[in-house]
């Protein structure tokens, strides 16, 4: 996750040179002695590029930080697709879905219309209606509504009527 202090650091880190960098050049147009005196023994430089260094480095860990997070998040993704993938074949043979209706299954929990299946499945929409209907009577479920929610449950664990009790 994101190091929000260690971000602020670098922001600081950075701003101060932009500071650093206008009192050098300004104190210079200006004619401040000490600033020139400063300038001979490069101090002004060492403090920019010190305090770049240190802003580079916090922003190099926040990186990496940053790809390993990312890395965790796709795994988990990939790691639940699988796991959707389990249940949807663990209930198509459940119930003897045949391939055309497993096709059907996966649009239909996609959002995809009747026409929309017939259009993408290169078939008629009375095919659909009917296999449609064959998936409604062997899974138990009477229509599009309650066989998601069938799913809906069994991946939250019940944890979608609980939320909406609450």
């Amino acid at each position: 996750m994101i190091n929000k202090k260690r971000l602020k650091w670098a922001f600081v880190a950075t701003l101060v040179c932009a500071i650093v960098m206008l009192i050098e050049d300004g104190g210079e147009a200006l004619g401040w002695v000490w600033v020139e005196e400063w300038d001979e023994l490069h101090v002004w430089e060492f403090m920019i590029v010190g305090l770049l260094i240190v802003a580079v480095v916090i922003l190099g860990i926040e990186v990496r930080n940053m790809q390993r997070y990312q890395e965790t998040l796709e795994d988990k993704i990939s790691r639940a697709s699988g796991a959707f993938e389990d249940l949807l074949e663990a209930y198509f043979n459940q119930w003897s879905f045949s391939a055309a209706e497993r096709d059907i299954t996966r649009l239909i929990l996609k959002g995809c219309s009747t026409a929309e299946i017939a259009e993408i499945r290169n078939s008629k929409e009375g095919t659909v209606k009917a296999q449609t209907n064959s998936i409604y009577k062997k899974s138990g479920y009477a229509g599009k509504t309650q066989l998601l929610s069938a799913f809906l449950e069994d991946l939250t664990d019940g944890g979608s009527v609980a939320a909406v009790a609450n």
